[in-house]
């Protein structure tokens, strides 16, 4: 046997044993051949919690077992589109432990369970463990139908990251202050206290424009919550003779952003923000050393 044959086998071997490892870790005991997979794939194709975590649990591995490139091809064969194949791989990972069993009998379906995907682990386990996340508890999750519960979810989760980014700046602003009052103590900052009602004016001006970016900030994270919301409406009700309409709606509103930069007088290079010089830079050294 030549050196490259041995090194393929071996390879071969290597990767067989990876993806058996992959399948004790799931708790998947079926059959491990594309082909099984899938077929159990397909028998799994219904609106149930277990199902889902099965389907889930079976993407993952076929995704392992499959050449670069060909699993989106695998999974159109299916008639699983690329969005909801990374929401049931992401529930497989994230309810499969027997931990949430709770969570997943609050839930009672497919629907519900995927918008708990976007709870954090600390956040399962405290629901799993009979607590609440921002007043929201298992029996509360069991009562709401998925719209309450997306809505619910999605309003948290905005609330919290504006609370962390105003944590953030809070602790900013904390920091600035304790350097300045170091430095009030020297005979240059001292002398320069004259400039004092200058120097108010323009921290109340920075803080204004900051609080307004906080804002504008906020609205863009609800808006986009939002507009996620529509487009789970539209994947799940199969309302895509709307989604160019709303597409349309979503340009008009970054039109409207573009726009009102023109009025403020102030130059945003949007296309720079997009593909910065570095990422195309970045992207065309990796195309030179692929060649």
């Amino acid at each position: 046997m030549s050196n490259e044959v041995s090194t393929e086998v071996d390879l071969i071997q290597r990767h067989t044993q990876s993806v058996a490892g992959l399948a004790t870790q799931l708790g998947y005991d079926g059959t491990l051949t594309v082909g099984a997979l899938e077929d159990e794939i397909r028998f799994y194709q219904r609106r149930t919690v277990e199902a889902c975590l099965e389907l889930g649990k079976r993407l993952i591995l076929l995704k392992e077992m499959t050449p670069h490139g060909e699993f989106k091809q695998r999974t159109d064969m299916l008639n699983i589109n690329e969005r909801a194949a990374r929401r049931f791989m992401s529930a497989a990972l994230k309810f499969s432990k027997t931990d949430n069993l709770t969570v997943l009998k609050a839930a009672g379906n497919q629907s519900k369970l995927l918008e708990l995907l976007v709870l954090d682990d600390e956040e399962i386990a405290e629901l799993s463990s009979g607590g609440s996340v921002n007043d929201i508890t298992l029996d509360d999750i069991d009562r709401m139908t998925t719209s309450e519960l997306r809505k619910k979810i999605r309003e948290i989760k905005a609330d919290k990251e504006a609370t962390d980014l105003l944590l953030q700046k809070k602790d900013q602003k904390i920091n600035e202050l304790d350097s300045e009052l170091t430095k009030a103590k020297s005979p240059v900052q001292i002398k320069k206290r004259a400039e004092s009602e200058a120097q108010q004016l323009a921290k109340k001006a920075l803080e204004e424009a900051n609080t307004a970016c906080l804002t504008m900030h906020n609205d863009t994270v609800r808006f986009t919550n939002s507009i996620n919301s529509v487009l789970d409406t539209i994947n799940e009700n199969g309302l895509f003779n709307i989604q160019e309409q709303v597409e349309a709606a979503v340009v008009a509103a970054f039109q409207q952003i573009a726009q009102t930069s023109v009025e403020l007088g102030i130059q945003i290079d949007f296309q720079s923000m997009v593909s910065p010089d570095w990422m195309t830079a970045a992207s065309l050294t990796g195309s030179s050393v692929e060649q």
